[in-house]
């Protein structure tokens, strides 16, 4: 949604609370819908298996100019479904895609990993939202919404959300590899490893280098005996991947080229 200055004075300005349409029944929308209830922030929900069921109107009868249309649903539906219902155009639309950048609708990503389990509120509160700049504030997007945000540029979400899913997604399959092969060819369960998770993420959160292990060594035997080790193993391209990587990243720190940020 192209946004202008007299949109974002007239949302920021509103002394009602808009009404929030809260669309999709996923994952996202049942933590969003838990945290509007915790927050006390009344909101509809709408989405096309509710309506199929009779549990919700036709969407155009809970749409009005003041709707805020918070778009829970997948990435790739978020366009299509904006386009394919004209009703939504005098409304705010806001979606929550990390990588998307659109007219069609302002961007708010949450930066977090949402589970299947819901979570009390304290945690929800600390959940940062990346809006697009020049967007109204968050407060004014989602209207009690008390969350800490920031702003990038629609044409950043692209390497932004690439950084996300480095950290998030692919160091997940990292632990799932690792709870399961210690169960499979060592029998030691995957809460054994809980520990080895905690103190890693510990060192993350702290100041000061974080690695430990072979890297931070400069032990190119072991991590020579690791990729033998892992001879057949998919995953011995990552570990191989990984340590070039680290190694083009200390070349660059050295010449000046980059930072060094894995010494903070």
């Amino acid at each position: 949604m192209p946004i202008t200055n007299n949109m974002r004075g007239e949302i920021e300005s509103m002394h009602e609370i808009p009404h929030l349409l809260l669309i999709g029944d996923g994952r996202l929308a049942r933590h969003l819908a838990r945290y509007f209830a915790q927050l006390g922030m009344g909101h509809a929900a709408w989405s096309r298996r509710m309506h199929e069921e009779g549990r919700c109107p036709d969407l155009a009868m809970l749409v009005r100019p003041q709707t805020h249309v918070l778009l829970a649903i997948s990435d790739s539906a978020i366009e299509t479904f904006v386009s394919g219902h004209p009703e939504l155009e005098p409304t705010v639309r806001i979606h929550f895609s990390g990588g998307l950048a659109t007219s069609l609708a302002i961007g708010a990503h949450p930066l977090f990993s949402f589970a299947n389990a819901l979570y009390e509120r304290e945690l929800y509160e600390r959940i940062p939202f990346v809006i697009d700049e020049g967007a109204p504030r968050l407060s004014a997007l989602i209207p009690g919404l008390p969350n800490p945000s920031f702003f990038i540029r629609p044409d950043q979400r692209a390497r932004y959300h690439a950084l996300c899913v480095l950290a998030g997604n692919f160091t997940t399959l990292l632990w799932r590899k690792l709870f399961f092969e210690l169960n499979r060819e060592y029998g030691i369960p995957r809460d054994q490893a809980f520990p080895y998770l905690e103190s890693v993420a510990r060192g993350l959160a702290e100041t000061g280098s974080p690695l430990s292990g072979p890297l931070s060594r400069g032990d190119t035997a072991t991590i020579a005996r690791n990729l033998e080790a892992l001879k057949g193993d998919p995953f011995a391209q990552v570990y191989r991947a990984f340590v070039e990587a680290y190694e083009r990243q200390q070349g660059l720190a050295e010449s000046g080229a980059g930072k060094d940020w894995l010494a903070r």
